[in-house]
């Protein structure tokens, strides 16, 4: 009975709080930004070091990969065709995780992408952004926050309406 109780009071709170959180003098407010991109290093394949802090300014498609991940593989030619098309409005990052370099460098041979390549190769920048599945893909605006997750594989076709609804005509 007192379990009840404590429940029924905890959501009559809980009703009255929300009531009360608007007001009278509520306004309207531009949707809040997402999270913003975490700050952690990676290592491109030219040996520099470089942050995603430091590319913002300007739209980005951050894209986790590894040699292991069929799907990974499966879209990396997508995102390359989307790239060379789009890639003056958005600036494309694939981050290989968790591979040595060697199989990291074999996959984008086999593959043929040109857009910026960094290794995570310890997951740092894998557990940063919270990744919970292979591959995904993050849209970060040009004020670098994260403004869309995606889970799993991408086609051409839905990366370029994920850039559009959510980096360029947002």
């Amino acid at each position: 009975m007192r379990f009840r109780q404590h429940a029924a009071i905890t959501v009559v709170f809980a009703l009255v709080l929300a009531a009360c959180s608007g007001g009278a003098d509520e306004q309207e407010s531009a949707p809040a930004a997402g999270p913003p991109v975490p700050d952690g290093t990676f290592e491109t394949f030219d040996g520099e070091q470089l942050s995603l802090v430091e590319l913002s300014g300007e739209p980005l498609v951050v894209n986790f990969w590894a040699s292991w991940c069929p799907p990974c593989i499966a879209e990396m030619p997508d995102f390359e065709r989307v790239h060379a098309d789009r890639g003056d409005e958005v600036r494309f990052v694939g981050l290989n995780t968790q591979d040595s370099r060697e199989q990291a460098e074999a996959l984008i041979a086999q593959t043929g992408v040109t857009y910026l390549l960094g290794l995570d190769p310890e997951g740092a920048l894998f557990a940063d952004f919270q990744v919970i599945s292979m591959p995904s893909t993050y849209f970060v605006d040009a004020d670098g926050a994260i403004v869309h997750r995606h889970a799993g594989l991408l086609t051409e076709q839905q990366l370029r309406d994920l850039i559009d609804e959510h980096l360029v005509d947002a």
